[in-house]
């Protein structure tokens, strides 16, 4: 059986902890309001290991779906719960032993709960490509991939999109709280692959950032202050369900009608 909670060589970035469950909540804000939230949250906060700094790191991602765009068009109706699927990874170019993420996505009454499976490349590849289902020494991994097996085969699921982004992240010392800052977020519905990283932009101007806010439970005074003071309030917002939006089915590039999937 196959043990794929580490492989020498590979960088660890949240590579032992398959389930995460917690709140989400984004902003779209501007350049200067990023540096101000930045400033101000490095005093209660620490840098991701992989943002040290502010240093941005880019994260690769195909998004699954029928052939009909029927999970993403679900999810903008906004039902009480719905998923997804998606191949994530931190590498770019891939090799076949490079460190990729297979994801499943819940969000049932606001609600995100995510679990994950960590493969090769070429693992990956055998799963999406040939059916050839990997199995681990774990109950909850093999678990959490039976779950995944199933939404492929009861979706007929298969790569819907491609979507890239830069991202700045910040976290508590227990990581009960996140926030991070994405930019240069771009969406490919062509050679859904990871062989190019490049694509249409989804947010309307360069000046502008997506923030999130990622809490296991309500936000800390000093932060729910902070935006406040700003005047930021949360909005529905999803980068696969705009770039649906704006590319597939024709809408503006500033049509802030922003769907949270």
């Amino acid at each position: 059986m196959i043990q794929i909670y580490y492989k020498p060589g590979w960088e660890v970035h949240e590579v032992i902890k398959p389930i995460f469950n917690r709140y989400e909540r984004k902003y779209i804000i501007t350049t200067k309001q990023k540096n101000d939230l930045v400033s101000f949250i490095s005093e209660h906060l620490i840098s991701d290991p992989y943002s040290i700094n502010g240093t941005p790191y880019t994260i690769y991602n195909i998004y699954y779906d029928t052939h009909d765009f029927s999970i993403i068009r679900n999810s903008i109706q906004k039902p009480t719960y719905k998923d997804k699927l998606r191949l994530r990874t931190y590498t770019f170019p891939l090799k076949d032993d490079s460190l990729v993420f297979l994801e499943i996505k819940k969000k049932f009454e606001g609600r995100i709960n995510k679990r994950r499976v960590n493969l090769t490349y070429k693992q990956a590849k055998e799963y999406m490509e040939s059916g050839i289902k990997p199995v681990f020494e774990t109950y909850i991994d093999n678990q959490i991939m039976n779950e995944i097996d199933y939404f492929i085969k009861i979706h007929k699921a298969k790569p819907g999109a491609f979507i890239r982004y830069d991202r700045i992240a910040y976290m508590s010392d227990s990581d009960a709280l996140r926030i991070t800052f994405d930019h240069q977020i771009l969406f490919r519905n062509e050679n859904i692959d990871f062989t190019k990283d490049d694509g249409h932009p989804i947010l309307s101007s360069k000046d502008l950032y997506l923030m999130e806010v990622k809490s296991e439970d309500n936000f800390p005074f000093w932060l729910a202050r902070k935006l406040s003071e700003y005047e930021l309030y949360s909005q529905s917002f999803s980068k696969y369900g705009k770039a649906y939006h704006q590319y597939l089915l024709g809408g503006s590039t500033d049509d802030y009608i922003l769907y949270h999937y």
